[in-house]
């Protein structure tokens, strides 16, 4: 079952309102104690992700008491926290800043992702942009949207007066004129310098936090991406929009998508003939 309008809406409005009270205020305004490294120097936590976390939780649990919360600083300090998605009815996963470190570093390719999963299935995804104050969205079966806001709109809670803008891919077909969307740094020695060759290939490619980047994939602007990681928060809102805009999102070893998965690559295509060229090229 989806989540019905006026759940949908309300979450929306909390998401919003997160980052414009709180991710918006802090951003290029970070001092250096204000900024702390978890596992490694690209890998941050600010005083923003916390606060934005903390009151997209209490709101929810306001709203909609009987359901579950994953967020990714909560599950920092306690990694059972992920057990929540296979094991509850009604779970929402929480990324309250994803591209910590270019929020960090004052660069604008960050957002907020929210994504409800329901009997392990996610069937509400959300993409919210913070410095345009616009949103892509999906539920499952019902299409994607962009929902883009008027300058006047902008930071002001207001309905957007504009109609949501439906997604639709229409798949590029030669392999060299495709842009795609992959951190070749995250890889190490052999793989890394095996990658590096591969992506000669495609005409451009990019490194991206997941929100910008499922973003970024759901407009057409890019084509592909391949993620050496997997993390509820980075992708349960982004698999399920990007797939309903028409691509395809698989692991790279041909492993289907579920939101509890901690493990693998994933790799999405704009139709199934592009992810198996991709798929082929990057195991050889």
């Amino acid at each position: 079952m989806n989540i019905d309008k006026a759940s949908q809406n309300r979450l929306i409005d909390i998401v919003r309102r997160a980052g414009q009270e709180i991710v918006m205020p802090n951003f290029r305004q970070l001092n250096s104690e204000d900024i702390e490294e978890k596992s490694s120097l690209s890998d941050l936590v600010t005083i923003a992700d916390k606060a934005c976390e903390v009151f997209i939780t209490k709101e929810i649990q306001h709203y909609f008491p009987d359901w579950a919360i994953v967020g990714e600083e909560a599950t920092a300090d306690d990694a059972s926290t992920t057990d929540k998605i296979d094991n509850t009815d009604t779970c929402v996963i929480i990324d309250p800043i994803d591209g910590t470190w270019n929020y960090a570093h004052g660069l604008s390719d960050f957002g907020i992702i929210l994504a409800v999963v329901v009997k392990g299935e996610t069937r509400l995804g959300l993409l919210y942009d913070p410095v345009n104050d616009d949103w892509i969205y999906a539920n499952k079966g019902e299409g994607a949207f962009f929902q883009r806001t008027s300058l006047s709109e902008r930071g002001t809670q207001q309905t957007p007066t504009q109609q949501p803008l439906a997604l639709q891919i229409k798949p590029e077909t030669k392999i060299e004129r495709l842009a795609g969307i992959m951190s070749i740094h995250s890889y190490t020695g052999e793989k890394q310098q095996d990658f590096a060759i591969k992506a000669t290939r495609f005409a451009r490619i990019n490194n991206l936090p997941s929100c910008p980047a499922y973003r970024q994939l759901s407009l057409s602007h890019f084509h592909f991406s391949l993620t050496y990681k997997m993390l509820p928060w980075d992708h349960a809102a982004g698999v399920l929009i990007y797939t309903e805009t028409g691509g395809v999102c698989r692991l790279l070893d041909g492993t289907e998508y579920r939101p509890a998965m901690l493990d693998g690559e994933m790799l999405t295509a704009q139709s199934e003939e592009q992810w198996q060229i991709l798929a082929e090229h990057f195991r050889k």
